[in-house]
C-alpha cells in the first residue's frame, strides 16, 4: 500500500444533480476493480450539523452501501462550523485514508470547503485574521468593515450586503488570511470532477427533492429542531444574528419566516402556510444552484463527469501517471501575520461604490 500515489478526487456539482449516486457508484469501482479503500469527504456545508437530515438531504446508510462517509454530523447547530475547523478534521480523515493506502473523494456542492481541500488553503491564518478583524471592528463599526472591505477585495463586498456584520468579517478574513505562500498541497495527483445538468432539470429536481423531503417528513423534522432549540423563539428575537445555522439553512428558515409573518407558531402553519413555505423554499434553492454553477470554472483542471464511468477513467489514468514534480509551500516555516487594516472612525469617508449601496 506505501507505493500507492496520493490521489485526491473531488466531484463538485449544485444541489439535485445527482452527486451522491456518482459518487458512491466510483468509490464502489475504486474498491471492487483497483482494490483500494475509498472514503467520502462530505464538502456540503449544511450536512456537517446534526438532526438536519432530511431538509439536507443526507446521504443515508442505504445510500452509502457500505463506502465510509466522513464530515457528516460533525456538530450541533448551535452555531456555525468555522472554516478551519472543518478543514483540519476533514484533513485529518484524508491522512488516515492516504496512510491506509486509499483514496479519499471530496463531494460536495460547497465551493469554498471543495477549494480549501484541493488548494491546500491555510486556514488558520483566515481564522487569526478573523479574530483581528472582529477585535478592530466590532458589530457596531460594520459600516467602517465593509469599506475596507471594498478597498481590498471589490468583488467579495459587492455580492454581501453592507449591513450583513458575519458575512463582512468572514469576506475580510479571507482577504487578508489567504496567503497563496503559505499553503500546502494536499496530494501529489488531483482528479477534480463537475456533476451537473441544465439549469432547467436542476430546477425541476429542486422541485422534486422537496416535494420528497415533505413525504419524508420534514415537517416533523422542522418541529423537532424548533422544540430542541426553541429555534422560532430566537429567530424572533434576534433575526439573522441568532447563531442557530437551522434558520441560515435553505429548506428550514422558510418554514420560520412564514410563521413569523403569519404570527403563529410553526406547528400551526396549514394549507396556503405551506405552499408559500414551498414556493420559498424551491425559488430560494433555484436561485442557489445558479450560484453553485458558477464556481465550476474556478476549479483548477476540473473536468465534467456524465456519470461514475467518466470519473473512474480518469481516476486509473491518474494512478497510472508518471507523478508530477512535488510542489512545496514556499517558505513553509515562516508564519506570517496576516494584515490588520487600521480601524477608522464611524461616519469617516467611504469610497463611492460604497455609498453608492447606501442610496
Amino acid at each position: 500500500m506505501s507505493n500507492v500515489p496520493r490521489l485526491l478526487v473531488a466531484l463538485y456539482g449544485p444541489t439535485s444533480a445527482g452527486k451522491t449516486a456518482v459518487s458512491v457508484d466510483l468509490c464502489l469501482r475504486i474498491r471492487d476493480e483497483l482494490g483500494l479503500p475509498p472514503m467520502v469527504v462530505s464538502a456540503d456545508s449544511r450536512q456537517v450539523y446534526r438532526y438536519m437530515d432530511i431538509g439536507t438531504s443526507k446521504t443515508t446508510p442505504e445510500e452509502m452501501r457500505g463506502i465510509p462517509h466522513t464530515m457528516i454530523d460533525v456538530t450541533e447547530p448551535v452555531r456555525k462550523l468555522e472554516l478551519e475547523t472543518f478543514v483540519a478534521q476533514a484533513r485529518q480523515h484524508m491522512d488516515e485514508c492516504w496512510k491506509a493506502g486509499g483514496v479519499p473523494v471530496v463531494v460536495g456542492g460547497t465551493s469554498v470547503y471543495v477549494r480549501s481541500l484541493l488548494e491546500g488553503w491555510e486556514v488558520d491564518a483566515v481564522a487569526e485574521a478573523r479574530n483581528a478583524v472582529r477585535r478592530d471592528f466590532p458589530r457596531s463599526m460594520a459600516e467602517d468593515a465593509y469599506a475596507v472591505l471594498s478597498r481590498l477585495d471589490a468583488k467579495a463586498a459587492a455580492k454581501i450586503h453592507e449591513n450583513n456584520y458575519d458575512a463582512i468579517v468572514n469576506a475580510l478574513a479571507r482577504a487578508m488570511g489567504n496567503d497563496p505562500e503559505r499553503a500546502v498541497a494536499p496530494a501529489t495527483r488531483q482528479v477534480v470532477f463537475s456533476v451537473d445538468r441544465s439549469a432547467a432539470e436542476i430546477d425541476q429536481r429542486v422541485a422534486a427533492t422537496y416535494d420528497r423531503q415533505v413525504e419524508l417528513g420534514l415537517r416533523d423534522e422542522v418541529l423537532g429542531l424548533d422544540e430542541r432549540y426553541d429555534v422560532l423563539t430566537q429567530y424572533r428575537r434576534l433575526g439573522q444574528k441568532s447563531p442557530n445555522q437551522v434558520v441560515h439553512t435553505h429548506g428550514y428558515t422558510e418554514w420560520f419566516d412564514v410563521a413569523l409573518d403569519r404570527g403563529k407558531p410553526v406547528e400551526n402553519l396549514t394549507g396556503a402556510d405551506l405552499d408559500e413555505v414551498r414556493t420559498r423554499v424551491v425559488e430560494r434553492i433555484q436561485t442557489h444552484t445558479r450560484r453553485q454553477r458558477s464556481a465550476i470554472p474556478k476549479l483548477t483542471g476540473v473536468k465534467p463527469a456524465r456519470n461514475a464511468n467518466d470519473a473512474f477513467t480518469a481516476v486509473k489514468k491518474a494512478l497510472e501517471a508518471r507523478p508530477p514534480a512535488p510542489t512545496a509551500a514556499k517558505n513553509p516555516k515562516q508564519k506570517a501575520a496576516p494584515r490588520r487594516p487600521k480601524p477608522q472612525r464611524s461616519g469617516a469617508s467611504r469610497p463611492d461604490a460604497a455609498r453608492r449601496r447606501r442610496t
